[in-house]
């Protein structure tokens, strides 16, 4: 009776495994939960953060070409001129009174040479005669350019549109060739130049739009747009030098300052 239980016992733990084996595998083969989510496609942008100086889009020195005295200015600091204005002159009476003799002069030589060309096609003079009178006009012609151009040395225009800076020279004052007597600026549209690393080169491209801010004004930002990029890469640092524009039309900003893109 005793060996019949435990045969029974016996049986009954098999069918109990095989039972616990089974129902582990019917687990193990159904299938895990997938979560699918629809694809899509992303562009990945990296900022570049750089530091850059600011450039009038042009910029002059105004200097004297020759020795002689200031008798005239013509402009305030800071103001705005044309190209072509006259911004100051070192020109006196005399040699103004010298000009205007000369243009009499050139005008009575033409006079007279065309006075002999009359005459000479009617047959009344020699064709020496008009080649003295057109000698003599040609001399009087180089006369009066030299004056205008000795006039025109003593003249300080702005070569371009733009906002004159401070004023070096004074009324009456002695200048000489190179000496600074004002500064020049277009500043509409300004440049920006700031180092980019070489390892964003072929990323970088024309028309890349451009904010660009400075602590001189908090909260303010100024858009512009790439315009060139360096044809070298600097081979100390790595690193190329990539040109932006900004608008000023409103001229808040100036030459020199530091901006960050």
């Amino acid at each position: 009776m005793k060996k019949l239980s435990i045969k029974l016992l016996v049986v009954f733990l098999t069918t109990l495994a095989l039972s616990f084996i089974a129902s582990a595998n019917g687990l193990a083969r159904q299938p895990t939960p997938v979560v699918a989510a629809e694809a899509e496609i992303k562009q990945l942008f990296d900022r570049v953060e750089a530091l850059g100086t600011l450039r009038a889009d042009e910029t002059v020195e105004i200097t004297a070409s020759v020795t002689d005295l200031i008798t005239a200015i013509h402009f305030t600091d800071g103001e705005a001129v044309e190209e072509g204005d006259i911004l100051a002159e070192m020109t006196s009476t005399e040699e103004h009174a010298q000009l205007e003799e000369e243009v009499s002069r050139r005008e009575e030589a033409l006079k007279r040479y065309e006075r002999v060309v009359t005459l000479v096609s009617r047959g009344a003079v020699s064709q020496a005669q008009l080649d003295e009178r057109a000698r003599e006009l040609e001399t009087a012609e180089a006369r009066l350019r030299a004056v205008e151009s000795r006039l025109q040395d003593r003249l300080i225009k702005a070569p371009f549109s733009g906002v004159v800076g401070l004023r070096n020279i004074s009324l009456g004052a002695l200048v000489e060739p190179g000496d600074l007597i004002t500064t020049l600026d277009d500043i509409r549209v300004m440049k920006l130049d700031f180092n980019v690393p070489s390892i964003y080169l072929a990323t970088l491209k024309k028309e890349t739009p451009v904010e660009a801010v400075s602590p001189a004004f908090p909260g303010q930002s100024f858009s512009g747009s790439v315009s060139s990029i360096d044809s070298r890469v600097d081979p100390v640092t790595r690193s190329i030098v990539v040109r932006a524009l900004l608008d000023n039309s409103d001229g808040l900003l100036k030459p020199g300052l530091l901006m960050s893109v």
